[in-house]
């Protein structure tokens, strides 16, 4: 059997895919085609499918699945944002920290006045609520217990200032009554009572409740001077005050007198013989005695009141 030939002008040697210039073939591949590779910047084409993979049917997008079937970026958890984006942070907190800054600002403003410490507790207590569950933001919660806290101290100095004030107050009122006294001082029980009640006997001495005490003689008749001036009832009268001060202080006497007769308003008669009515502070255990003269419709029937100074009560005295 012969060995088969090759055909005419061929060659048993393999051919060089090169022309006679050195290039290779064009129409010939030197290796397996490629897949064309996406530009840069544009999104790559979805991938041929494979055997033995579902197919999408028709009119449906061939959309790929991220890693591991779950609905959520690659190697993150489900919920998870996506890489790039900031995570959120919770909001549960924030309402507590913007109600105690809200409700402690108002009580701040009221706390002047004393009314807002109340309001200014609450916002306390709201932002110490919104620290210690430590959700949303706690500066707001920082700021919110900042504010109030200033709005409960400045409230409470407002209530207690108030209150010292309002003490000094009723004190400087009772101290501004007249005081009351008896006609005898060892009487706890007729120690209050109001001086003008009472009627005294000229002669008797009258206490007052802290040891001063004054005394009316028995009026006497006067005859009055030839420029005094006054004198323009039936008859005149003089009486004789005393003053004793029994207190612990000093007391400077303003007193104040007026008389009646057989109910008629008795006139004061002002006399150069009548020494004036005193001024001089008068110390704690000593006293002072001068003179008064009214002008009387009847001598018999003589009502005299008086008061030592501004803050005692009258002495009344009948005849």
């Amino acid at each position: 059997m012969s060995t088969p030939q090759p055909p005419y002008g061929s060659s048993d040697e393999p051919r060089d895919p090169r022309d006679e210039n050195g290039r290779g073939d064009q129409t010939t591949p030197s290796s397996a085609p490629q897949p064309p590779q996406p530009v840069y910047g544009t999104t790559p084409p979805p991938s041929a499918p494979q055997p033995g993979q579902p197919q999408p049917g028709y009119g449906q997008s061939q959309q790929q699945q991220p890693y591991g079937g779950q609905q959520a970026p690659y190697g993150g958890p489900t919920g998870a944002p996506a890489y790039g984006q900031a995570p959120q942070s919770p909001q549960g907190g924030n309402g507590l920290g913007i109600a105690s800054i809200v409700v402690g600002g108002v009580g701040l403003l009221l706390s002047f006045i004393g009314f807002g410490v109340i309001l200014a507790i609450v916002g306390l207590v709201l932002g110490i609520i919104a620290l210690v569950k430590k959700k949303g933001a706690r500066m707001l919660a920082l700021i919110g217990t900042i504010v109030s806290s200033l709005g409960v101290l400045i409230g409470i100095a407002v209530v207690i200032v108030g209150i010292v004030v309002g003490v000094a107050s009723v004190q400087a009122i009772n101290e501004s009554m007249p005081t009351s006294g008896s006609l005898d001082p060892g009487d706890s029980s007729s120690s209050d009572v109001d001086a003008s009640a009472e009627n005294n006997a000229f002669g008797d001495t009258f206490a007052y409740d802290d040891g001063l005490a004054v005394t009316v003689s028995t009026p006497e008749a006067y005859t009055p001077g030839e420029y005094s001036s006054g004198a323009d009832q039936a008859a005149s009268v003089v009486f004789t005050v005393t003053i004793e001060n029994g207190t612990d202080s000093n007391f400077e006497p303003t007193p104040y007198e007026t008389a009646t007769s057989g109910g008629v308003e008795a006139s004061k008669v002002y006399d150069s013989d009548i020494e004036s009515s005193p001024t001089t502070v008068v110390p704690a255990g000593q006293s002072i005695t001068y003179r008064v003269v009214f002008s009387v419709a009847d001598a018999d029937q003589i009502v005299f009141q008086m008061s030592p100074s501004f803050d005692y009560d009258d002495a009344v005295y009948t005849s």
